[in-house]
């Protein structure tokens, strides 16, 4: 890590997406809070965050995208675009214009998905091999560790001064990673040629999904990863029940356990590549897992202590077990398939994501939070051991 931080290209990288990452977390929030206070309903706050993960399903689309062009130019572009958008959402005033928050978190998902395939492939081309895990790390903790302030802030702004205001603020953040990013001129950055036959086409769309199911180490990781999400995607919205039934305080009490989130975040960013180099990635992946499993746990009981508790380990398990999975598909990923196969996780993870997301939105009408909390609790639980008895195999095979 010590040598990453010496490397000036990777700190200017670093600061850039750090700023834009933190108008990331004070937005995304605070959209769905915004909803859930408009109408009332957790269906519809649900519903914001299906729509955030919904455009992985184009992967192969912007896959491609990312691996034809430099990742730099597209970050670049692709910034400048999400600016825009979100600064349409000063034109929201009334539930009427419910369906412009709807539209533009929509957009702001598809230009995630081209945001963490470009940055992806661009970190892949600029930081050693063995120091991709603690560069995957440290983004993966920034990531995550924002919630601490992006949430805070963006309620604060939110209730002060209205959405309006969290949309500038964001829109600003993307101004700033723009600069940065003009600033990074001559660095590495891989590109894809262009290829002439059309006939291609549909073997280059669907290449990095091919390269994921073909390969035994990766469709065991990929499919763990989706199972463990499939089951999170139920907590999404069974949250706003748990803050508003459980715990009797206002829906803005989500930000808090946001920043708790944050904090563990922080941690588990930092301690990934340790345990990558220790333990590999996918035993690495099994321990993330066993931490969502104990924080999912420690909501049942619903006290505010617990809930904060929940929020810190289940912080630590995200960057853990995303970071370890990422960072084993970049390993085993040539250069030129970056995009790709990194937007083709992406969609493989996230379609049960999205789908248990819809389920959320429905059951948690009739299923009673704690149940949803329980179910995940001991999904994740039996992910862990799936990941744990699946490299067994593997060590035995290959012996």
């Amino acid at each position: 890590m010590r040598r990453l931080m010496r490397d000036p290209r990777f700190v200017l990288l670093f600061f850039g997406q750090a700023v834009n990452m933190f108008g990331d977390r004070a937005l995304l929030v605070v959209l769905a809070i915004w909803v859930k206070e408009l109408t009332g309903s957790d269906s519809l706050a649900g519903v914001t965050f299906v729509l955030l993960s919904l455009p992985s399903l184009l992967a192969p689309v912007t896959g491609l995208l990312v691996d034809r062009f430099p990742r730099r130019a597209t970050l670049i572009v692709n910034d400048v675009i999400a600016a825009l958008l979100v600064l349409s959402l000063l034109l929201v005033q009334d539930q009427g214009d419910l369906w412009i928050v709807f539209a533009v978190t929509f957009g702001y998902g598809l230009s995630n998905q081209i945001f963490n395939a470009a940055r992806g492939g661009l970190v892949h081309s600029m930081v050693p091999a063995e120091m991709l895990g603690d560069a995957n790390g440290l983004f993966g903790s920034l990531s995550q560790g924002l919630r601490i302030i992006g949430p805070l802030l963006g309620t604060g702004v939110f209730v002060a001064t209205g959405l309006g205001a969290v949309a500038v603020l964001d829109a600003a953040t993307f101004a700033v990673s723009v600069v940065v990013l003009l600033l990074l001129r001559g660095t590495p950055d891989l590109t894809r040629s262009r290829e002439r036959a059309p006939r291609l086409l549909k073997a280059e769309l669907m290449a990095g999904v091919r390269h994921l199911v073909t390969h035994q180490e990766l469709r065991g990781a990929v499919v763990a990863v989706g199972l463990a999400l499939g089951a999170a995607g139920l907590i999404n919205t069974a949250m706003f029940a748990a803050v508003d039934e459980g715990l009797h305080r206002p829906t803005a009490f989500i930000g808090v356990i946001a920043a708790f989130q944050g904090a563990g975040s922080i941690a588990g960013g930092l301690i990934t590549g340790r345990l990558i180099r220790r333990y590999g990635e996918q035993r690495t992946a099994a321990i993330g897992f066993a931490f969502s499993a104990a924080g999912l746990a420690l909501v049942i009981p619903t006290s505010v202590v617990g809930m904060c508790l929940a929020g810190v380990l289940v912080g630590v398990s995200i960057p853990v077990f995303m970071v370890a999975t990422t960072t084993l598909v970049q390993r085993r990923t040539e250069g030129e398939l970056q995009g790709r196969a990194l937007t083709a996780m992406d969609a493989l993870i996230d379609i049960p994501f999205v789908s248990s997301l819809a389920v959320g939105s429905f059951v948690i009408q009739f299923v009673p939070f704690r149940f949803v909390y329980a179910f995940s609790a001991v999904a994740f639980t039996a992910v862990a051991v799936f990941v744990l008895a699946s490299r067994r195999k593997e060590t035995a095979v290959a012996r």
